[in-house]
């Protein structure tokens, strides 16, 4: 391999495939990126057998080749590159690389080590949105997705792709996430992606923007960013049928200050820190919220904040942690609150302050706590 590469373009691509090395791995090859170069292109992949990167970027290729290189070192050595053109020569046993001048000779590993990636069908289902509304989707629905790897199913987030729609949901049991957006380019499918993988698609999304393509396979989905490619496996196993448990009714409404009640929450909270499972326990009635948390060992705290209700006062207890994600994944000023009674789950929804305001539809429901 002989190749001339922009510095600028080559440790963007580095960056890119470094995103699935892992830092602990069972085969040694995992831990590398694969340099291809053919055709005027220099093709870089790396993998962890559950995600995989590749990224493809024009370079000046004298002799074609490949070779696989350690992914963190060449990680750090590129970032610190001047800013002068990369050369690399050499074949699968050492390269050297070039940059100003700066030289550096790096061991080589086993290509025939690293793992065939699954590249998508060329007939494979496309659906296509843009790339800020997709990484907004993720970041408001993976956070309800279960880390409990007891529970495989838990661990991804449903996709569902239908009607134009791509519809994401997640849960741990205890709270729920369910959130629509509309495809620019529509495709039908169902994947239960790991939560992990889709979070990282997100991320890539926000960093290099523009639209993103859903590809849905048997047993994989892949995400393209032009000439980026994040492909993972899916989750055996059947996810729970979340569309029966959202509430077809609620008794009373309840519209508050977002970020007032998150605020009031995390400083009655903090008499919850250090003792496992304290509830902050939400009191509607009389036009306010009032806010209580105790503990046996550190005290107690209280707060109210004005509210519109509308129906029977109540009271129901939430784990403080959940109910904060929950406030946080709406992002609008004013939040919507369906509650029908303190034991039965709540429903927190975005409001809008006004008829002309767009706001996401997103449903996040939290399973209340028992407080004897």
């Amino acid at each position: 391999m002989k190749l001339r590469a922009e510095r600028t373009e080559f440790a963007d691509a580095v960056s890119w495939a470094t995103r699935t090395v892992g830092a602990r791995v069972t085969l040694p090859a995992l831990s590398g990126i694969l340099l291809e170069a053919a055709d005027g292109r220099l093709t870089c992949r790396a993998t962890d057998l559950e995600v995989a990167a590749e990224i493809s970027i024009p370079v000046e290729i004298d002799e074609p080749g490949r070779v696989l290189l350690p992914g963190r070192l060449l990680s750090q050595l590129v970032a610190r590159f001047p800013n002068s053109p990369v050369n690399l020569e050499g074949d699968t046993d050492r390269v050297e690389i070039t940059c100003g001048r700066a030289t550096f000779h790096v061991r080589g590993m086993q290509v025939e080590d690293f793992p065939t990636l699954a590249a998508p069908a060329e007939d494979a289902a496309q659906g296509m949105l843009k790339a800020d509304a997709f990484a907004r989707l993720v970041s408001q629905v993976a956070r309800a997705a279960s880390t409990d790897d007891g529970r495989p199913v838990l661990t991804g987030v449903q996709l569902d792709a239908s009607d134009g729609m791509l519809t994401a949901a997640a849960t741990d049991s205890y709270r729920l996430a369910v959130r629509s957006v509309a495809f620019d380019q529509a495709v039908d499918g169902v994947a239960l992606v790991p939560a992990r993988s889709l979070q990282e698609a997100a991320k890539a999304a926000g960093e290099v923007g523009g639209d993103v393509t859903v590809v849905l396979e048997e047993g994989q989905v892949s995400f393209l960013f032009g000439d980026r490619r994040l492909t993972t496996k899916l989750i055996e196993g059947s996810f729970p049928n979340y569309r029966a448990l959202l509430p077809d009714a609620h008794e009373t409404t309840v519209v508050v200050d977002r970020a007032g009640l998150s605020e009031a929450l995390q400083r009655v909270a903090i008499v919850a820190m250090g003792q496992a499972n304290t509830p902050v326990t939400l009191h509607f009635g009389d036009g306010s919220v009032d806010l209580q948390a105790t503990n046996q060992e550190m005290g107690d705290a209280a707060e109210a904040l004005p509210a519109e209700i509308d129906g029977e006062g109540l009271s129901i207890s939430f784990n403080p942690a959940f109910l904060l994600a929950g406030l946080d994944a709406t992002g609008t000023e004013q939040i919507r609150i369906e509650l029908r009674d303190g034991l039965k789950p709540a429903v927190l929804k975005p409001e809008a302050d006004s008829d002309d305001e767009r706001i996401d539809d997103l449903t996040y429901l939290l399973m209340p706590m028992r407080v004897s």
